[in-house]
């Protein structure tokens, strides 16, 4: 940066390193993009995960409630 910044660097020099200065921004904002997208997905995956994990647990716990009522009422 001290190439852009220094009053002792040509113009077209601190443009040319202006311009690298950019892309570099530009490539590291991608990067961290990607990686916030890949951290998102599996959160995603392991609220998915969760959700039919409970899922299961209730429909497994309204089907011994079922068998408990009609054992009930056979007696």
């Amino acid at each position: 940066m001290q190439r852009v910044t220094s009053p002792k660097t040509p113009a077209s020099e601190r443009i040319k390193w202006s311009r690298i200065a950019i892309a570099a921004g530009h490539a590291c904002n991608a990067i961290l993009r990607d990686v916030e997208i890949d951290a998102l997905k599996q959160q995603i995956n392991e609220l998915r995960q969760l959700t039919l994990e409970r899922l299961s647990e209730d429909t497994s716990e309204e089907d011994e409630g079922d068998e408990d009522a009609d054992q009930r009422g056979q007696t």
